[in-house]
């Protein structure tokens, strides 16, 4: 292979959530990875319908496979030794040199529609037949799965197959004659997997295969999730671009990837295993949708969400609505209103979201038995509460009890923007808002500033050097105004070019490595993994102070620079990428800040 990664990984996703993904030599490398992986509409979870689709062609009378799978005992067929170029943008492109045959092969996903098109071009010596090989899971995407008692119903269609298990069904469109096998394929490995010490080994269905005989210099197979056949391949390829948020510059690759965590009135918050994520998709929205003038896709998910929050408190995820342990994600709610304002001045929007926003002021100001008041600030009641939340089995890595600095900064900024709204609408809020502002300042800076440091939480207090309280320099309404002088201490512990480190290396807690099982990566996640996202925050704060944007630019532009933008990276040197492979946050906040700090300012 010539100077690209065996495990490169490459993802299409839709307006469904949907996506279809694997890696650079076909090998699926994951539980995740699967060539088509349907979203249900209702819980926001993902079937790996179709595992992959292998090629094999017959070229002077011999027969040649390109595919590449990790088996338990190797890797077999080592169709990666054929593969001279890939490409992953806009669209994964893949070419193979097979005896004096050239093969390229792309791959674009319908931005709407749960449609897959793969187009075939031949050069040079054309095949004799080329056999297409669909290897079926039909599971969730969490699961690796052994051999099973696997249904499938399949039925011969206009140009193509259908293939039914239970209420999923997929339809492979293609000009070729299909040969059933029924069989199984034993013992994939994933290797990504089994370094996280997750299920890592699989059996897949094998129904039968395509013969496409003769062959033309252009093949193109249609995959569809419905009872619709695909338009062409050029047709679906237009359609996605046009989805796509295409400008040149330094942003084009980020902006390019941005469009692949929008539904159509949500945001998924990251590839591969997560769906919608309140504080994910509030702190997400100002970068993915404003900044890129999709007002329409931002007011249908902050409509979406006021109805959760009518009952003062938003769930932490969609996947399971009936989950409110957050203290913080509600008031990323309000945040978002307040950035959807700033860019649109749309009144009637605002208007018709201001009483749920006051609905969840309300249930701050109530309390519940996870959090409440304590004076005026917010005070968490149970240690899993704030976006550090890792855990495994009962043990709680970062438990923030007490009053944590990032929520109490968010709950002024909360305050503060609906007194700003009642004035921007001129209409009455309670009255508690104006009374608690000043209470709020004042008692932050008694609790939380201590000589020279703000402390990562108060009461009891905790002076773990952690990146939380830069949202107290950063938010619209910030409490602090001189980050100046804390951005010493910053630079120095949390710093690096990919993003602020959640934890100082100087601290016992501190683990600079994102590696192992469940535990030890849990553990490993908000003490001293490095998060993007943060990157957002502190170039706001900087700007602010008066620190230098060129500067800031040049030591970001490596991560500014980068199409797949992952969770995290490590905290120790060299910050290899870590987690999901794609976050939704971290887009955003770069985006933002950008746009906000760093853009044509002078």
């Amino acid at each position: 292979m010539n100077n690209f990664q065996m495990e490169r990984e490459w993802i299409l996703t839709n307006r469904r959530g949907s996506y279809s993904s694997s890696s650079s030599t076909f090998a699926n490398l994951r539980t995740y990875h699967g060539l088509c992986v349907k979203r249900s509409e209702k819980d926001y979870s993902c079937a790996v319908l179709l595992s992959k689709l292998f090629e094999e062609l017959k070229v002077k009378g011999s027969v040649y496979s390109i595919d590449t799978n990790y088996y338990v005992g190797g890797i077999y067929p080592q169709g990666y030794k054929y593969l001279i170029d890939f490409q992953d943008d806009p669209f994964p492109q893949f070419v193979y040199d097979v005896a004096d045959t050239l093969v390229k092969k792309s791959l674009v996903m319908d931005p709407k529609e749960d449609w897959l098109v793969i187009k075939y071009e031949f050069y040079g010596i054309m095949p004799e037949a080329l056999y297409l090989h669909p290897l079926f899971a039909f599971r969730n995407y969490h699961l690796a799965l052994r051999k099973r008692e696997l249904t499938i119903q399949d039925e011969e269609v206009e140009k193509g197959y259908r293939f039914k298990v239970n209420g999923d069904q997929l339809s492979i469109f293609v000009d070729g004659k299909f040969v059933k096998e029924n069989v199984w394929y034993y013992n994939f490995l994933y290797p990504i997997d089994k370094e996280r010490g997750l299920n890592h080994i699989e059996d897949l269905y094998h129904e039968g295969y395509f013969v496409v005989e003769p062959v033309h210099k252009r093949v193109e197979v249609k995959i569809s999730c419905s009872d619709t056949e695909p338009p062409d391949f050029e047709t679906v390829k237009k359609r996605m671009l046009k989805s796509l948020f295409i400008q040149n510059g330094m942003l084009s690759g980020i902006l390019r990837r941005s469009s692949s965590f929008l539904l159509k009135d949500d945001i998924i918050a990251g590839f591969y295993w997560f769906g919608p994520w309140t504080r994910d998709a509030m702190v997400s929205l100002p970068g993915l949708l404003l900044v890129t003038k999709k007002y329409r896709i931002a007011k249908a998910i902050l409509e979406k969400y006021a109805e959760f929050a009518k009952s003062g408190i938003l769930p932490v995820s969609l996947t399971d609505p009936s989950n409110k342990a957050s203290a913080d994600s509600s008031l990323w709610y309000i945040y978002a209103v307040y950035k959807y304002y700033e860019y649109t001045k749309d009144k009637k929007t605002l208007k018709k979201l201001l009483p749920s926003l006051i609905s969840i002021l309300n249930a701050y100001v109530k309390g519940n038995d996870l959090f409440g008041l304590k004076g005026s600030l917010i005070e968490t009641k149970r240690p899993q509460l704030t976006w550090m939340d890792a855990k495994t089995g009962d043990v709680v890595f970062t438990p923030r009890v007490g009053l944590p600095v990032e929520v109490n900064a968010l709950w002024y900024n909360a305050l503060a923007s609906v007194d700003y709204f009642s004035k921007e609408l001129n209409v009455q809020i309670p009255s508690y808002v104006v009374e608690l502002l000043p209470k709020v300042k004042d008692e932050f800076l008694t609790k939380f500033v201590k000589n020279d440091a703000i402390l990562d939480v108060a009461e009891p207090d905790d002076q773990s050097l952690r990146p939380n309280f830069i949202l107290a320099f950063s938010l619209p309404f910030p409490l602090l105004n001189n980050f100046g002088k804390y951005k010493e201490i910053v630079d120095k512990k949390l710093l690096t070019p990919f993003g602020l480190r959640s934890l100082s290396p100087d601290d016992p807690k501190y683990l600079g490595r994102y590696e192992g099982d469940q535990f030890n990566r849990d553990r490993a996640y908000h003490n001293g993994s490095v998060w993007p996202w943060l990157v957002g925050p502190y170039i706001t704060a900087s700007v602010r102070s008066g620190a230098d944007r060129s500067e800031l630019l040049e030591y970001f532009g490596q991560l500014f620079k980068m199409n797949m933008i992952p969770e995290i990276f490590d905290g120790d040197e060299a910050h290899e990428p870590r987690g999901c492979i794609m976050q939704a946050w971290s887009y955003g906040e770069l985006l933002r800040a950008y746009k906000e700090d760093l853009e044509n300012k002078k």
